[in-house]
């Protein structure tokens, strides 16, 4: 009998957790979550987003078997990191390479200043550029998070492979750890007036999949798909000292300060303080996440319009 109870009481719970956390995530526009734990899919829910934004209208491509298929916006940033290991592992580049070496002429520097820019300080976000690519402080010296400084990769990536970004993330990583439903498709210039070029179309089961590669660290089964551990964990420390939250185009929530992306300011609290201090990201605009918690061996993915919740990022670990 007391067993009996023991689980009636834990099903409450559990159905009474998952209510809560459904009401929440689709009062603020989410259109697809995941949570995965320890090996088992904890939570998968999809949602109509009502009276979406503009920006989520043009971000939205519908539905592949029934999930929803979204631009992701700066959570491509994470998958160009990989790539760009990826690319150094089998020499094609080296990341204290010159931008310059590989592009030729591509900011409006002189062409002395231009060649001191170099991978690395693109990966940072702190090659002294501001986002018409013209002078703001000498590289390596400060952080602004510049998202037409950092799509200059993708360009790198292609020149130095001579194939196209969508082929060379299908042949090195896409296939390779099951992202079948992801593709890079060339933005409209409504959209991409101020962003990169390029956008990454994918979905959540697809960003699980990229969650899982991490936490496995950076292996598909007995497959080293990342050889260069050097890189690979470098890339979730800190790339520099300006922003210590940020490592190579991933987020970081181990350190006690971080600097806000909308503003600019130094701000003296973790990233996420709901977070796990170990919590790894990869975010991208109307709060896409992709968060990953090795300390609890747990994924979280979360797609959709921008939230009603102005804290919702740092709220939601609170709701499981």
């Amino acid at each position: 009998m007391k067993f009996l109870i023991s689980f009636i009481s834990f099903l409450y719970i559990s159905i009474l957790y998952s209510d809560n956390l459904s009401s929440y995530l689709e009062q603020n526009k989410t259109s697809s979550f995941i949570l995965f734990q320890e090996g088992k899919l904890k939570v998968e829910k999809e949602f109509l987003v009502k009276e979406p934004s503009k920006f989520y209208k043009i971000a939205n491509e519908g539905k592949v078997d029934g999930r929803s298929l979204e631009d992701v916006a700066s959570i491509q940033k994470s998958v160009i990191s990989l790539l760009i290991g990826i690319a150094q592992q089998k020499s094609y580049l080296d990341i204290n390479d010159s931008v310059s070496s590989h592009l030729g002429k591509w900011t409006r520097l002189g062409i002395d200043e231009e060649q001191r820019i170099k991978i690395i300080h693109l990966l940072s976000m702190n090659s002294g550029l501001d986002e018409s690519l013209s002078f703001e402080s000498m590289p390596g010296k400060s952080w602004l998070y510049n998202t037409k400084a950092y799509s200059q990769l993708i360009f790198v990536l292609e020149k130095v492979t001579n194939k196209d970004i969508q082929n060379l993330s299908k042949e090195w990583l896409f296939d390779v750890i099951g992202m079948n439903e992801t593709y890079w498709q060339v933005r409209s210039s409504e959209w991409s007036r101020n962003a990169s070029r390029y956008g990454l179309v994918t979905t959540a089961r697809d960003l699980l999949e990229l969650g899982l590669f991490v936490l496995n660290g950076g292996e598909e089964g007995d497959l080293h798909v990342i050889e260069d551990i050097d890189f690979f964990d470098e890339s979730f420390m800190s790339s520099q000292n300006e922003n210590l939250a940020y490592g190579y185009l991933w987020w970081l929530n181990s350190s006690a300060t971080h600097i806000e992306v909308s503003s600019g300011d130094l701000k003296n609290e973790n990233l996420l303080p709901e977070a796990p201090d170990d919590t790894i990201l990869a975010l991208g605009a109307a709060n896409r996440i992709l968060a990953i918690v090795p300390s609890k061996d747990l994924i979280m993915v979360r797609l959709g319009d921008f939230p009603k919740d102005s804290n919702f990022q740092n709220r939601i670990w609170s709701k499981f």
